[in-house]
């Protein structure tokens, strides 16, 4: 059975908005590390220019989408309409001041700012929050939360600051779109996915952008929380090697390095000068996917014989600088279908693993192991994976590819073997990862994994409410327990290398990287 619950689960979100008018107050919905940093003294300076740097380039067209290398600019160049308060899971506002829902849970009735502007000029309003969620549903859009805005039935101005959205079914994971759909400009659309316009309502507004080089942002002065931002800039710098990233930091060029490789970034945990932020989302998860059409992968027995053999311990303490906890599903202690005992079901089990071959008639069988070699932690996992399964009988070819051809294979479901990559979306909703999350997506994933239980369950996990929805996350778990198409390994977390000069870094509870108080002590 799942675990209680340490926080609210997301359907007593929905029912404490129902009919709930939160009034404008404090706006920062994302945890805010100031409190843990503050000690230099002096309080917040205005001024300066944060340099950052990241490992891959930003990908304008994937702007609706949650990925890693657009963390640095989703919530710096653009607003939501809510964002999620990370102690309680409940929204709060953003550029929306309040909101009621009806009892039925079906209707959205947003009251909007009045004092915001995109960084054209240009008022924001209601038409604005209508066209992306329009936007959200096109064929040409890619987002994990199309889904959601697909079950709009209308949406429409309903008064010059009050937006009107009517859902045909009520649905678990309203608030994750909300929480991930960056409010972008509609005028400018056309030259989103280029990179050559890319405007919205936050504290920067990007200055340049040179593809695969550096992003360049300056500080919004119409910035609608007054004050903010304290940086007068931020710089983006993309560098591909990790050591060259530490390097960068280490001489003082950099503030601010994200998602360094694990043993780059414990190297600066107690390095004086510097400081080693992890994020409280947990949004990252390991693991190895299998794409069940590829004998002998296609047999469950042998899925799991993988999944015994894979040393979790070793990957976390050699591969990820012992940031995370061994885990055999994708949720995060966070999400309502969390259960440590089902999370702990795998271990490092060597004669289970043999058994389990011969059972499936693998003993000695060949599989290919593809991951991104662009991503330092991938290969290392990937190393591991193919001693562990050397040791129980499993021919494993290693196969590093360009994080491009990765990609494109992986969110096609072509990848002809077994795979490592991490994933998202097991810190909230569960029905956002099981009916958006390119690995577990219960219509189409990259496992061509698929069942009318698995359809079956995911429905419920979305539709369902009280025991029905605590049933579907338990059947859930034991349905991933038993398939094994995506081989769980670590939870771990996104992490943020720091010098001790940055103060007030903070984000959201997707990772999204907020600068609103950030400054140079």
């Amino acid at each position: 059975m799942p675990a209680p619950l340490h926080r609210p689960s997301r359907r007593s979100v929905l029912a404490a908005g129902a009919g709930l008018a939160l009034g404008t107050g404090p706006l920062s919905a994302c945890r805010s590390a100031v409190a843990e940093q503050r000690g230099t003294g002096g309080g917040p300076r205005s001024g300066g220019t944060l340099h950052m740097v990241q490992g891959a380039d930003i990908l304008p067209a994937f702007l609706l989408s949650q990925i890693n290398p657009n963390f640095s600019l989703s919530r710096t160049v653009f607003n939501t309409l809510t964002e999620l308060d990370h102690r309680t899971l409940r929204p709060r506002p953003s550029l929306a001041t309040s909101w009621r829902v009806s009892g039925d849970g079906r209707t959205y009735v947003f009251r909007l700012r009045d004092d915001v502007t995109f960084h054209s000029g240009r008022p924001f309003g209601p038409d604005d929050v209508v066209f992306v969620l329009d936007y959200l549903t096109r064929d040409t859009t890619s987002s994990q939360v199309k889904h959601v805005a697909q079950q709009i039935t209308s949406a429409g101005r309903t008064g010059d600051h009050e937006v009107t959205i009517r859902f045909g079914a009520p649905v678990s994971n309203v608030w994750d779109m909300f929480e991930m759909m960056v409010l972008i400009d509609r005028e400018s659309v056309s030259d989103l996915a280029s990179g050559s316009r890319m405007i919205g309502t936050g504290p920067f507004a990007v200055e340049s952008y040179r593809p695969g080089a550096s992003v360049s942002l300056k500080r919004n002065h119409r910035y609608f929380k007054p004050g903010r931002p304290f940086l007068d800039a931020v710089e983006i710098a993309i560098i591909t090697q990790s050591s060259s990233a530490v390097a960068s930091l280490r001489s003082g060029q950099a503030h601010l390095a994200l998602d360094l490789a694990p043993l780059d970034a414990a190297g600066i945990r107690d390095r004086p000068g510097f400081r080693l932020v992890q994020s409280d989302a947990d949004d990252l998860t390991f693991y190895i996917g299998a794409n069940v059409e590829v004998p002998p992968l296609d047999r469950t027995e042998v899925r799991q014989a993988i999944a015994w053999a894979v040393d979790r311990e070793r990957i976390l303490d050699q591969a990820l600088g012992g940031i995370g906890r061994p885990s055999s599903l994708p949720w995060s202690p966070s999400s309502p279908a969390w259960d440590a005992d089902a999370a702990a079901s795998y271990t490092l089990h060597p004669a289970e693993a043999k058994r389990l071959l011969r059972q499936g008639g693998a003993r000695g069988a060949k599989v290919g192991l593809y991951y991104s070699n662009t991503l330092a932690t991938n290969a290392a996992i990937a190393q591991i994976v193919q001693a562990n399964l050397a040791d129980v009988g499993l021919v494993c070819r290693l196969q590093p590819m360009q994080d491009a051809e990765f990609q494109k294979l992986f969110v096609s479901g072509k990848i002809p073997g077994l795979f490592v990559n991490g994933h998202g979306f097991g810190q909230l909703t569960p029905s956002t990862l099981v009916k958006g999350a390119w690995p577990f997506n219960a219509q189409k994933n990259s496992s061509n994994f698929a069942s009318r239980d698995y359809s079956r369950l995911a429905e419920k996990a979305w539709t369902g409410t009280g025991d029905a929805l605590a049933a579907a996350y338990r059947d859930l778990n034991r349905l991933f327990l038993k398939e094994q198409f995506a081989i769980d390994l670590v939870n771990s977390t996104h992490t943020y290398a720091v010098q001790a000069s940055l103060e007030g870094l903070a984000w959201t509870m997707y990772d999204y990287l907020d600068l609103d108080n950030a400054y140079l002590a």
